[in-house]
This record gives C-alpha cells, structure tokens and sequence, in this order.
C-alpha cells in the first residue's frame, strides 16, 4: 500500500473554502454580491493580495462570477462544480508563490548562464526565443516558446539542481488557475511588452554579462507578477 503525505493547503485555498463554506451553508445567496475586497479581507484577517487568488480561483471552480467594475457575485448552483463541496487539488501552487520563487532563483541562473553558456546553448536560447515571438505575435494563449527560453537558460546555467527546480517551477505554471489568470491577464500590449523583456535577456547572456542579465530576468518577472495583481484588482 502507498501511503502518500498529507499537504498543507496554502493560504488562498484556505480562504476559497471559507468563502465556499459561507456560500453553501446561505451566508451568502445565489445573486448576492459579495462585501468588498477591503471589507472582506479586512473581515477574514487576511491580505489583498491572496483573497484575489482565492477568488479567481472559486471562479475557476464555477462559485462565483467577477464582474468587472462591480464586484464577486454568487453563481447557482447547477453552474458550479458538480463537487458538492469545494476541494482543491492539495498539489496546487499560488501563482503568486510561483512568481515570487521564479524571479528568487531564475535572476541567478540568468545570470550564470551569462557567465557559463557554449556557443551552443545560447544558440539554443535564441531558437527559443524565436519560437517565443512566433507564439507572442500569433496570440496562442500558452507559448511553448516561453517555457523553452527559460529552461534552456537554467540548463546553460552550469547547475544541473538549478536546472531541474526550474522544471519543476515551469510545471507548476501550468496548474489551472494559473492558466485562468493568464487567460484574462495576456493582452497585446503585454504580448509586445513580452518579447521586449526576453530579448533584453538574451543580449545581455550573449554579452556575457551576469549583472545584467540577473536584472533583465528579474525585472521581466516583477513585471508579470505587478500586471497580473493589476489585473485582478480591476476584475475585483
């Protein structure tokens, strides 16, 4: 018998089945708008930021509906999921949390992939780059281009642990909610703004500067990080 560990959940999935739990017990009816985010932040002693992730994902899930410039409102019952209670996958990850640990340990292995690279890995960085923009230019929602940039960088980084927790970061990205918030959050301006950020990289790995090169990765994902809250400010 295999006996697998039991996963704390993270705080915005903690907070997502309070909200569920005071939707399903009448607390809050089919229609009803929720308070909002301040006053319910402020109620559930918890921070702005992760009660938007917990939203998004009890949209996600069906439970409610984000109306842009007017608030969180409860869906009936026959839209939601067919759970009947709202459960998350315990392996699920705060695209937040994501963001935060990409731009801790991606800025390093931009920066050692200056200091380290063949002449064949950055060869490799550019073919994927090159796919980045094709995929950026041609609106597909999930860029195959994006991932390949990366973990071509963390493999031409020199540090094959780096390499792998980079991976595994990347899988993570790809987690539903997540996928949700980049439905909704990827605009053309930004698909633009994208292809700037990632080829600010890529010149300053082929300059063989490491400074640079850890302050173009970590600004790219600052930004991503800054223009999703944004977003979901708006939706909130």
């Amino acid at each position: 018998m295999s006996i697998k560990p039991i996963a704390a959940p993270r705080l915005y999935q903690r907070i997502a089945e309070t909200i569920a739990g005071l939707i399903a017990t009448g607390e809050f009816g089919v229609g009803d708008r929720l308070p909002a985010e301040r006053d319910l932040a402020r109620k559930l002693g918890v921070s702005r930021a992760s009660l938007r992730e917990a939203l998004s994902a009890l949209e996600l899930e069906g439970c409610v509906e984000i109306r842009v410039g007017s608030g969180v409102y409860v869906r009936s019952r026959r839209r939601r999921s067919r759970h009947a209670a709202f459960r998350f996958q315990t392996a699920e990850v705060s695209p937040f949390d994501t963001l935060r640990a990409r731009r801790l340990i991606e800025a390093e292995t931009a920066a050692l992939a200056a200091r380290n690279a063949s002449a064949a890995q950055i060869a490799a960085i550019e073919r994927a780059f090159a796919r980045l923009a094709d995929d950026m230019r041609s609106s597909r929602t999930r860029s195959e281009g994006d991932r390949l940039f990366h973990t071509r960088i963390a493999e031409a980084a020199g540090n094959t642990a780096l390499a792998e927790i980079v991976r595994q970061l990347w899988a993570a990205w790809h987690q539903p909610l997540n996928a949700r918030l980049e439905a909704l959050f990827v605009t053309m301006q930004r698909r633009r703004d994208n292809i700037g950020e990632h080829r600010r990289i890529l010149d300053a790995i082929r300059a063989r500067d490491p400074a640079a090169a850890r302050a173009a990765m970590r600004r790219h994902l600052v930004n991503a990080e800054r223009q999703r809250m944004a977003l979901l400010r708006e939706r909130g």
